[in-house]
């Protein structure tokens, strides 16, 4: 429990920091269905000025690259303009195909034209990119002929700084959204790899179906992350029911921030995802919302604050890894017949 000064003081820092909150650019539609961009009032004060700002990129990705692309760097290019230092793009930012066979035909290696464009982009705009899905052909494509889920991380010179290869395969079968089997056309990656330095503080990586997965994030989070971010593609099942729950689950449950853009939209005749890109406090608070449609929503990252989280609740030091320090490994007498 809190104490009543505590909560106060809580309550405090809630209300000055939503009264400074950066709103997302939302979506209108005009009688005719087209969309408008139309930015949100944007309020700096000067508790804020000087944070770092981040932009959540939401876009509908489609089996047409030259299109998605043209898409995704409209939208760093603003994230530039409104001074974010590091822009996220969702899981799946390079194409969503039709089926396995397209997927495998329009996937590239990393030193392949489209991220060699993003670096570019970097440069140009002189702001970090988090990649956070890129269909790639590792080196081990020709003997496999399947590919990675492979989180990119790209500094402002355009330089890669870090990759995460998705550890967590969605391979689910759901009532209403039909069947997903992603390690038909995928290799899981061996390793979850270490948080990194940004100018917006040090990010653990990781992609969608990971986000159900909390030991991932509790090991990013023991190994020094502030900033967790889960570029996504739910669907329109398991969005409404789960996403929001679970991005603020692995915000309080690590004191981390949450980033998390995401897919939205119907990408073809067979898929559609949810949205709902978002940035989440240590304190599980949402700080900043996507609306419908693509666009980018802003949020400061004030590591201040998540210090002081910390201090104020202190669970890292609270932990049993003595009770449970297998926690995450299979149970054979769960999974009897």
């Amino acid at each position: 429990m809190l104490s009543a000064t505590l909560w106060t003081q809580r309550k405090c820092l809630f209300l000055l920091r939503s009264a400074f909150r950066l709103p997302g650019l939302s979506q209108l539609r005009d009688p005719a269905g087209t969309r408008h961009s139309r930015p949100g009032t944007m309020a700096v004060s000067s508790s804020s000025r000087g944070l770092p700002l981040v932009a959540v990129c939401q876009v509908t990705s489609t089996p047409d690259k030259e299109q998605t692309f043209a898409a995704c760097s409209g939208l760093v290019q603003e994230a530039a303009k409104l001074g974010a230092c590091l822009a996220f793009l969702p899981e799946a930012f390079d194409f969503i195909a039709r089926d396995p066979a397209e997927t495998l035909q329009l996937s590239e290696p990393l030193d392949g034209d489209l991220v060699n464009r993003y670096a570019r982009l970097a440069r140009e705009c002189g702001l970090w990119i988090s990649l956070g899905g890129f269909h790639e052909r590792g080196q081990d494509w020709e003997q496999t002929q399947r590919i990675y889920n492979c989180h990119v991380l790209l500094d402002n010179k355009g330089s890669i700084v870090a990759t995460y290869r998705k550890t967590h395969l969605c391979d689910v079968e759901l009532p209403g959204q039909g069947s997903i089997c992603e390690s038909t056309s995928t290799v899981p990656g061996p390793t979850r790899g270490s948080p990194v330095s940004t100018p917006a503080g040090k990010i653990g990586l990781a992609i969608c179906y990971d986000l159900r997965f909390p030991e991932l994030s509790l090991a990013l989070a023991q190994d020094g992350a502030e900033i967790l971010t889960y570029p996504s593609a739910f669907g329109l099942v398991t969005g409404p029911a789960h996403w929001e729950v679970l991005l603020r689950a692995r915000a309080i449950e690590t004191q981390c921030y949450v980033v998390a853009a995401a897919q939205w939209g119907q990408h073809h005749e067979k898929r559609g995802s949810y949205g709902h890109s978002m940035v989440v406090d240590p304190w599980g608070v949402v700080v900043a919302r996507c609306s419908e449609g693509p666009g980018l929503c802003l949020a400061h990252i004030d590591l201040a604050y998540l210090r002081q989280v910390r201090q104020h609740m202190p669970v890292a030091q609270h932990r049993r890894p003595d009770l449970y320090g297998n926690l995450g490994r299979p149970n054979p007498c769960l999974h009897t017949s």
